[in-house]
């Protein structure tokens, strides 16, 4: 276990988790992406125009037709290469979260769908599509909660 926020496993507690189960999802979390070769310490992920944390283009539909992906980068610079190669935006606004700060995130936001951690890496990525990575679906993140 690593020495970061706890916020996850408040807003867990909040949503009538335990903290035992909170824990031992965050656990269960960060021993996939060590699985999957990634540990990052801090995640990078798009701040929105609106204020809300976002991976998508402004072009994508409105959260509430469509669930948000939170698109994350293991590294400031893998994220800016990735949005100057895709578009992303005029001038892309990063913010640096822990796992847990990005966990507590999804759960506090029903619309996110899915965490998207990219992999780094130098492929060539067309507009509209996502580079290689590992993904986390939100009913994922409850069924870990639950204790699946």
């Amino acid at each position: 276990m690593t020495t970061e926020s706890p916020l996850f496993i408040e807003v867990a507690m909040q949503h009538g988790y335990s903290s035992e189960a909170a824990q031992a999802a965050l656990d269960a979390v960060r021993a996939r992406l060590v699985a999957a070769g990634l540990a990052p310490t801090r995640l990078y992920i798009y701040r929105s125009s609106e204020g809300g944390l976002t991976g998508s283009g402004a072009s994508e539909p409105p959260p509430s037709r469509r669930p948000r992906l939170l698109l994350a980068f293991s590294s400031a610079d893998a994220a800016l290469a990735f949005a100057q190669r895709g578009g992303i935006s005029r001038s892309p606004r990063l913010i640096a979260l822990s796992l847990s700060q990005a966990l507590a995130a999804m759960l506090q936001r029903p619309s996110i769908g899915a965490l998207y951690l990219a992999t780094e890496g130098d492929d060539v990525i067309t507009p509209g599509t996502l580079p290689p990575g590992w993904r986390l679906e939100r009913t994922e993140l409850l069924a870990l909660l639950d204790g699946a």
